[in-house]
């Protein structure tokens, strides 16, 4: 099994930051990345309306999106995907 972490997207500077909503977070490998949590909603975006994760893309992972079933927290959403992403990674032959 790949060693997995969390890395944080760096902080918007300049007039990016203006109306910015809070930072995504990347769940990834070095190479590969297993998935992401994102906010809905926040900055110019309205109010915050929780924290949703999306896996899939070239990992090899089945296809998930939560954006309809929100988490209170970045940290609950976060667990919820690295969850998911370690019960559906290839089994080693």
């Amino acid at each position: 099994m790949p060693k997995l972490s969390w890395k944080r997207d760096p902080k918007k500077t300049g007039l990016s930051a203006i109306g910015s909503s809070p930072r995504e977070y990347e769940l990834h490998s070095g190479e590969t990345v297993y998935a992401r949590v994102s906010p809905l909603g926040g900055g110019y975006m309205g109010p915050l309306k929780g924290w949703y994760w999306v896996a899939g893309w070239d990992s090899d992972i089945p296809g998930k999106n939560t954006c309809g079933t929100p988490c209170e927290t970045p940290e609950e959403a976060k667990k919820q995907a690295l969850e998911y992403v370690k019960a559906n990674l290839p089994k080693p032959t």
